[in-house]
């Protein structure tokens, strides 16, 4: 017999919906414009990718084809967004030295996809844990994590693209 919605819904941890609590508040930041410090563009890429990582390890383990499905997600995400140069409308502010992003609420799709991704894997392996041995299911989920990821990376290296590039060369 399998659970209800409502058995599966009591049994989900606080701190998952704490999670995404914290992902509604920053896709709802990234709605509207914002000015951003390059160090700050690498935190947000950075967090997915752990993120990703940890829900490929945790789940299939990074050895083997579900870490190169990962990895070849990450090449698929950044290539696709570097591809689409999103987002657009990016403007370097050199006296503040902040990037002028404009809101966007694909952020928050992607990140929500990120977290329905790591909630569906995890309730899935928690009612059929032998899913885990499947190769096809393990590499789909894996590649899944690291487009997902990459694609947030991709984003970051598009933005700070526009940066003005400075002429600190030394003549010979």
């Amino acid at each position: 017999m399998h659970p209800t919605p409502l058995q599966i819904l009591s049994h989900i941890p606080g701190f998952v919906w704490a999670i995404l609590g914290v992902i509604l508040y920053f896709g709802l930041k990234q709605s509207t414009a914002t000015a951003v410090r390059a160090k700050r563009l690498i935190v947000l890429p950075a967090l997915w990718l752990v993120f990703g990582a940890w829900g490929v390890e945790k789940s299939f383990g990074l050895d083997g084809l579900p870490g190169l499905a990962w990895l070849g997600g990450i090449v698929v995400g950044v290539l696709a967004l570097r591809a689409l140069r999103w987002p657009g409308n990016v403007r370097y502010d050199a006296t503040s030295r902040r990037f002028l992003v404009p809101g966007s609420w694909v952020p928050m799709g992607l990140m929500l996809g990120i977290f329905v991704l790591k909630f569906a894997s995890g309730m899935s392996l928690a009612l059929h844990p032998d899913y885990a041995h499947n190769t096809a299911y393990a590499i789909g989920f894996s590649a899944a994590f690291g487009l997902f990821s990459g694609a947030f990376l991709g984003r970051a290296i598009n933005i700070l693209g526009h940066r003005p590039q400075t002429s600190d060369a030394v003549a010979a």
